[in-house]
């Protein structure tokens, strides 16, 4: 009796320290798919790591580079090089880095002909992917999200969608951009959302029980301390709120994150007197969330480039207002004058405009906004629902469906 074909999940994103938007999918995966696996090349290892998880290692690349076990042959490793070099030198050690993982997996895993890789970033996973298929020639799905797709693609990114059997994506304004930048048929493309799991929402639903504290007027912003975030705009956007005197003291914003950009955040605080309107957080974890998220007002997301950001659905389960930048795909969520107010520009000025204009919302019109977020929740972003559809199509690609 044959065996079902595998699925092998190439990511660099499971397991970490960190909960992050991907945790739920990948656990989820692992628990109702059996012959899914996952290939993690993350520099965080997980002592507790269920057995379909398979952690990669450079050293090991390189010794199937040398000492062979599937590969016996030196010159198909020379016919690769065109898919290898690069005139950008950050670039080529990428992909030097990116081919010895695949590599990597060709000494630890025994793939068979039939199994399906499936690159969960269009960043390395997808280089590694299409490195595999040309060494061995098992065919592959690659995915895009946001900032892989529109800030940090790879060099190779046109060959790595050519190559692929299918491309997944979470948003329809991303599809229009693979297709129309890179010449790729929509036939090829499936769109399938994120979302917030059942057990997340459930957690906000308790916390709303308790009464909000309205002494004051809270803005949540979560985000990494990074500039593709734009947590430096928002901040230069308080900062005039504040110098224009159209915010009072009974108004704060709450911001949470991890990053390199932390302290020049802080320093940035701390020299324009803003510590009684800023409260700069470190990384917070899913339970406090659940609970900032039922006790803020609005969220504000700053972001100079974004996919289809899973902060925007939290927020939406939590049945918030929103006010953010225009990029990417995020005006599939945050539908201006719907649930949200979609700033003009990306800059302080248009963010600081889109605030004051909250702030002078009746209650009426804030409420529309709210239950309008709840709609659009329910509507398109329960995780578990979008996560069926998702992995049974790609049950279906590997059986040849």
């Amino acid at each position: 009796m044959n065996k079902e074909p595998l699925v092998y999940i190439i990511t660099n994103s499971y397991p970490e320290k960190k909960v992050m938007f991907s945790t739920y999918e990948f656990e989820s995966v692992l628990d109702k798919y059996k012959n899914f696996r996952i290939i993690s090349f993350s520099g965080y290892k997980n002592k507790n790591d269920k057995n379909n998880i398979i952690y990669l290692e450079l050293k090991e690349g390189i010794k199937e580079l040398f000492f062979p076990t599937k590969i016996k042959s030196i010159a198909v490793h020379f016919r690769q090089f065109k898919h290898i070099k690069s005139i950008r030198l950050m670039e080529f050690s990428k992909n030097i880095y990116s081919y010895l993982m695949a590599l990597s997996i060709l000494r630890k895993v025994d793939i068979k002909t039939d199994d399906l890789l499936f690159s969960y970033w269009l960043t390395r996973s997808s280089l590694i992917a299409f490195y595999l298929n040309k060494l061995i020639e098992n065919e592959y799905i690659c995915q895009g999200h946001g900032s892989d797709i529109y800030i940090y693609p790879p060099g190779k990114i046109k060959d790595i969608l050519d190559s692929s059997k299918k491309i997944i994506t979470v948003a329809d304004n991303n599809c229009n951009f693979i297709c129309n930048k890179y010449r790729i048929s929509k036939e090829k493309v499936k769109v399938f959302r994120l979302g917030v799991s059942q057990e997340f929402y459930n957690e906000i639903l308790e916390h709303k029980k308790v009464q909000k504290d309205n002494k004051k007027l809270k803005f949540l912003t979560v985000a990494r301390y990074e500039s593709v975030k734009g947590i430096d705009i928002l901040l230069e956007a308080i900062n005039l709120l504040v110098k224009t005197k159209k915010i009072k003291f009974n108004i704060e914003f709450n911001i949470y994150g991890d990053g390199s950009k932390y302290n020049d955040y802080k320093d940035f605080i701390e020299r324009n007197n803003l510590e009684k309107y800023i409260n700069l957080n470190k990384w917070i974890n899913r339970k406090t969330l659940a609970l900032e998220l039922s006790q803020s007002n609005c969220y504000i997301l700053p972001s100079r480039s974004e996919g289809l950001p899973v902060a925007l659905m939290e927020a939406c389960a939590a049945s918030m207002p929103i006010i953010a930048t225009n990029v990417g795909s995020v005006r599939e969520i945050a539908i201006n004058n719907y649930n949200a107010i979609i700033c003009d520009d990306v800059n302080a000025v248009s963010i600081c405009e889109s605030i004051n204009k909250f702030l002078n919302f009746d209650r009426k019109k804030v409420e529309n906004l709210s239950i309008s977020s709840s709609k659009v929740f329910q509507k398109n972003y329960i995780l578990e629902k979008n996560l069926k559809e998702k992995y049974e199509y790609i049950q279906k690609v590997v059986n040849g469906n």
